[in-house]
């Protein structure tokens, strides 16, 4: 699999991590995306934690933080592909912000 591949996912779970408030819309996008796509919910949640949020976090943590998104090359520049599994680190408001986000995503996939 390929950055430009992922591209398409990392895109959208990336919205999550903009200085704005996240409506139902969002969620629904989030979904449809992984819906359309190859990955199932669990290898998007594991592209969400393990790629995105190590890198697109500290966007939330900022006063004057990104708010209308990220460019394709931007994130293709700074995204990796990634195995990793096991603990998520970071700030735990944070961690709980995304996770509490991400269950509205699953409940918007139907």
């Amino acid at each position: 699999m390929s950055k430009e591949e992922r591209l398409q996912m990392w895109r959208a779970l990336s919205t999550l991590f903009l200085d704005t408030e996240i409506d139902d819309e969002t969620y629904k996008y989030i979904a449809r995306t992984i819906k359309e796509s190859n990955y199932s919910i669990q290898d998007a949640e594991n592209i969400l934690w393990y790629e995105v949020y190590p890198v697109l976090e500290k966007n939330l943590k900022s006063v004057a933080g990104v708010w209308d998104g990220w460019s394709d090359t931007w994130l293709l520049q700074n995204l990796n592909i990634s195995n990793k599994q096991g603990p998520i680190h970071g700030d735990r408001s944070i961690i709980k912000e995304i996770k509490r986000c991400w269950s509205h995503v699953e409940k918007s996939k139907g």
